[in-house]
């Protein structure tokens, strides 16, 4: 791109709406897997004697009670994960002193039957429950250049397959304002870029369908991703890093500062070897806008 703009974030939208026509674009079917792998990861650090500190005083919430509570077990199986309520604490003051607690959590099991009534700390629901929060189908369905058929029942799931990586993760930070502060207009209502990607839908009654990562994030345990938008070029290193096997699409300013750029001729230059360049005629059609360059590479097999 010729100088900065919201093109990232468009890119992503385009992706998301696409995402709303496809059966496999939730998880739905999944997220017990998820539970459970975020299960053992944290009994194996405790299992090794690690500290609890940086965890989160709960794991899980039960979306119809709203009640918190912490991974207990994974009982060795792969279809059971042991919970704990996440206010029982190990010791209790009697007499001034510190004592073992004498009386044991109470205890919860999540199943694969059961598991879309959990939500996981820090993500959103697998899929609204009763009273929460859709997104609007016409909203998408009257987006410009986008015909194809909305699944219904995408609209009240939860979806992270697509990641956005961008500057800022916060609401209020100058990068996701100027998402905010675009949009479209549709029968004099205006719907904002951020709110259209789902951003901040991280409330009880909310879904998502789309990731949003800081480019100087270090690590990511959620779930795996067909697509990476890496909106900057500290963003598309970041998204190599992280993203190793997934489909990246990097929007890049040609007006970033030199050793910015530096850095992504450097890493491009150790790794083009593995990869070939594709026609782009075969990834998009027409011409591309005044002053925007596109490469297609695709890994060698």
């Amino acid at each position: 791109m010729p100088c900065e703009s919201e093109a990232g974030a468009l890119i992503a939208l385009g992706a998301l709406r696409s995402d709303l026509e496809r059966a496999t674009a939730n998880h739905v079917g999944t997220h017990f897997d998820l539970l459970l792998r975020m299960c053992r990861e944290r009994m194996a650090v405790l299992r090794r004697g690690g500290e609890s500190a940086g965890f989160s005083s709960w794991d899980v919430r039960n979306v119809v009670e709203e009640t918190c509570w912490r991974f207990a077990a994974d009982n060795d199986s792969s279809d059971l994960i042991v919970l704990e309520d996440s206010a029982h604490r190990l010791q209790i003051k009697r007499g001034g002193k510190l004592i073992p607690n004498p009386n044991g959590p109470c205890r919860r099991y999540i199943t694969r039957e059961n598991a879309l009534g959990w939500q996981l700390h820090n993500l959103p629901l697998p899929q609204i429950t009763a009273g929460g929060s859709a997104l609007g189908q016409a909203v998408y369905s009257a987006l410009p250049g986008c015909c194809g058929p909305i699944l219904e029942e995408n609209l009240r799931r939860s979806y992270d397959g697509l990641v956005l990586i961008g500057q800022g993760a916060a609401r209020d930070t100058t990068y996701m304002q100027k998402l905010y502060a675009v949009g479209f207009v549709s029968d004099e209502q205006r719907f904002p870029l951020g709110e259209l990607l789902t951003l901040h839908h991280s409330e009880k009654k909310y879904i998502r369908r789309l990731r949003f990562l800081n480019e100087r994030v270090q690590e990511d345990s959620g779930y795996e991703a067909w697509l990476v938008v890496a909106d900057g070029i500290p963003a598309l290193l970041a998204a190599e890093r992280l993203f190793p096997t997934s489909d990246i699409i990097g929007v890049c300013n040609r007006d970033a500062a030199i050793d910015t750029i530096d850095q992504l001729r450097d890493r491009l230059s150790g790794i083009v070897r593995y990869y070939s360049d594709m026609n782009i005629d075969s990834c998009m059609s027409g011409s591309l806008p005044t002053g925007v360059l596109l490469r297609v590479l695709q890994r060698k097999t």
